[in-house]
């Protein structure tokens, strides 16, 4: 074996790749990460990912960007920009939804801070670590090192002999003042509405380096510094207080140099991507799963904090009161919950513990569990689709996975949405009522009723499962039953689930091709196969046919989409069109075509799921970006589980649908010091298809996997995963 040195961009340290023949790994997984994937986009158009390169902890209360475009509200980071503004606290999870909570740190020469310049190509930029050389005409270099914690961060900065003995390092916010040495102020900004009750974001900023001059005026304050030499500042912050802030400093920053805190960081972004030790066949596809697997670990956030007790405390966006316990936000259920949470309950599950902690904890202070909070629950996208990860994690605690909540209290948050009628309009079901008595939502109550409805029955199925495990038979057979009424959206004619009304009748002028006529950011085709939990089922609506149906939808040729009710070209639908040429109608970018290729593996329609898996694996994800949004961390989940050739399509079930893995094996720390290993035997570009799969469990017997399924009990029991990979298939197909 070879060790060979490669050079990563933006003038980081050499990374060591372990090189066999064509196989890569590496035990510095932070430094693969390519934080600049997906950033560089305007919103109007197409999407490479919609991101912002956060340098942050995992999960963390704040994410730390460099602001390179002051001109824009929400795309305010982009990577072809060359401006530096300062380096902005923000907590962004989506353009769409906007920042909040948000202020700068700038250095800079003069009188007053002025844009700078730097170079996105020579910067660092790092989980843990964002370093470039700002400059402006006529002056020596400023060197800018940033390094955060969770709550805290610290900044290190060395001017080089400047023109003006003025050297500084500038705070921006809603309002600043000087005292006691250090600036505090408050930030009060937020892109969306303002929770009732909202006293914005506390911080501190404290010298550690002696500056000469501390000073403020308005929403400007400055510290002055001598003209050579690196100085050192600390930042502290909090929802709470100024003096909560101060205690989040002195807890997380302490007496701690700014390379202890770097050396923090890396050690704790090593520490979790290295739970899943991969071997690719290329540096590039190396990076690309990191990447992928870092993107999956910056949501949902952790915005509690400790008090002088030792207690953790949160500033309520639900209350307006500082509450006891965890609290979650920044996270869209409609599109996690397939696949953040999966992977999480996998590498993370005490993290996925811990989430769940918060999510009851939202739902007992607002008195619904929330579906998009940023902090607080904002009308974005359809569904309870939280309830599948609540149940899901209900299930896995029954199995002894995942822990941090109580199971009582979580089963009735997410039964209160199943049962409960009486909802205000931000929260639990819309259209309830007539879900329960006519088995759909009808177009009177929502204008993407096909797809809210498909989500209802999902969320069923899960709760149910749960419910099943507790002991609650009687809720487990209503929802049970529930779930599989989606014949009622289901026309034989036109094969499509299509809307209906409160008499019972299909609407009229059906569009397959149409955006919005019932379906959310998509058309009839990227809901057709919504229903993951009843693959059996499926089939028999599609009268056997089900693989013929689904590739009929991946080598879809004609018209790409429709206006419909949008009654304007969004970039979602631009988006399709860029990669209908590969993939027909199966638009990527749209959430309900993520479970299409696995419910085709679970039905047997091994060639074709196998080929477009690995398919939408190469094309899809790039180190460019994605192709379309990348939400929250839900395509980099999606793909880092099909990377490893592991889907979960149905919350609560003792089941992990196996694809066709792209890497070339991969170990995985599981809790109680278990192991997963993954093999794959003939890997390689082209060796798409799976001939086989074996499992040999840590304790018992190897047998063949025929079902293309895996109880995830077993697979989180530890043992060994092992597909043979061919370039044609071997296996039987179903029809």
């Amino acid at each position: 074996m070879v060790r060979a040195a490669l050079v990563l961009a933006c003038a980081i340290p050499a990374v060591s790749l372990r090189l066999n023949q064509k196989v890569a790994t590496t035990d510095q997984p932070e430094d693969l990460v390519e934080l600049t994937t997906g950033c560089d986009t305007n919103g109007n158009f197409n999407s490479t990912g919609n991101v912002l390169p956060q340098v942050k902890r995992p999960w963390g209360f704040n994410d730390w960007v460099p602001q390179t475009n002051a001109g824009s509200s929400n795309w305010w980071f982009r990577t072809r920009d060359t401006k530096f503004h300062g380096m902005r606290c923000t907590h962004q999870p989506s353009p769409w939804m906007g920042d909040y909570a948000s202020f700068l740190v700038q250095p800079h020469t003069g009188e007053r801070p002025e844009p700078l310049s730097y170079s996105p190509e020579e910067a660092t930029f790092r989980p843990h670590l964002f370093k470039a050389s700002l400059t402006k005409e006529g002056a020596e270099p400023i060197e800018l090192e940033f390094a955060p914690t969770s709550r805290a961060a610290m900044m290190r900065v060395t001017f080089k002999k400047a023109e003006t003995p003025r050297v500084s390092v500038n705070v921006q916010a809603g309002s600043v003042e000087a005292k006691d040495g250090m600036l505090s102020g408050v930030t009060m900004s937020f892109a969306h509405t303002m929770p009732q009750g909202w006293k914005g974001m506390f911080f501190v900023v404290k010298p550690v380096t002696a500056a000469k001059k501390t000073s403020a005026e308005s929403k400007t304050g400055t510290f002055e510094f001598s003209s050579e030499g690196p100085v050192e500042l600390a930042l502290g912050t909090s929802f709470i207080s100024e003096e909560q802030a101060i205690r989040n400093l002195e807890a997380e920053v302490g007496k701690k140099k700014f390379d202890d805190v770097v050396s923090e960081g890396q050690k704790e972004w090593r520490s979790l991507l290295g739970r899943a030790n991969v071997q690719s066949l290329s540096q590039e596809k190396l990076k690309l799963f990191y990447t992928n697997l870092w993107r999956a670990q910056l949501f949902p956030r952790h915005l509690h904090e400790v008090d002088q007790n030792g207690k953790e405390v949160h500033f309520s966006a639900y209350t307006a009161k500082v509450e006891p316990g965890k609290f979650m936000a920044d996270s869209g259920a409609w599109d996690a919950y397939k696949t953040v949470y999966v992977l999480q309950s996998i590498i993370a599950p005490e993290n996925f513990g811990a989430t769940i902690n918060g999510w009851v904890q939202s739902a007992k202070e607002s008195g619904w569990l929330p579906q998009w909070p940023s902090p607080d629950q904002s009308d974005m996208m359809v569904g309870t689709m939280g309830d599948t990860v609540l149940a899901d994690a209900l299930a896995k605690q029954k199995w002894g996975f995942v822990d941090g909540f109580d199971a009582e209290e979580t089963y009735a948050v997410i039964r209160k949405d199943a049962f409960d009628q009486d909802n205000p309009s931000l929260f639990g079901r819309a259209g309830l009522k007539n879900y329960i008595e006519k088995g759909y939502v009808p177009t009177s109550d929502n204008e993407e009723s096909v797809a809210l409805t498909l989500g209802y029955y999902l969320a069923d199925a899960a709760i149910s499962n749960a419910a099943k495990l507790l002991g609650k038979d009687e809720d487990a057979k209503t929802l049970h039953d529930r779930s599989r009424r989606y014949y009622n959206l289901f026309n034989n004619e036109s094969s499509f689930f299509q809307p209906r009304d409160d008499s019972g009748e299909f609407t009229g002028g059906f569009d397959a091709l149409a955006w919005r006529n019932g379906f959310t950011e998509g058309n009839a085709w990227h809901s057709r196969f919504d229903v993951p939990h009843d693959v059996e089922g499926l089939r028999k609506l599609f009268g056997g046919k089900l693989c013929s149906a689904i590739n009929s939808m991946m080598t879809y040729k004609g018209e790409v989409f429709h206006e419909g009710g949008y009654y304007r070209t969004t970039k979602e639908m631009n988006e399709s069109a860029l990669i209908a040429g590969d993939f027909g109608q199966y638009a990527h970018s749209n959430q309900p075509v993520h479970h299409v290729l696995y419910i085709a593996k679970k039905a047997g329609c091994n060639d074709l799921a196998d080929s477009y898996l690995r398919k939408a694996q190469d094309k899809l994800y790039t180190l460019k970006g994605w192709s379309g949004d990348e939400d929250n961390g839900e395509m980099g989940a999606w793909y880092a589980l099909s990377a490893l050739g592991l889907y979960q399509m149905e919350g609560g079930k003792d089941e992990v649908i196996l694809g066709s893995p792209s890497v070339v094996g991969a170990e995985l720390t599981l809790p109680k010091g278990k192991k997963l290993s993954i093999k794959t035997h003939g890997q390689s570009e082209k060796a798409v298809f799976v001939q086989s799969v074996n499992w040999a469990p840590t304790e018992g017997k190897e047998r063949e996997i025929t079902e293309n399924v895996i109880p995830f009990t077993e697979l989180m029991s530890g043992g060994r995963l092992t597909f043979s990979m061919g370039t044609s298939s071997s296996r039987k197909n179903a029809l």
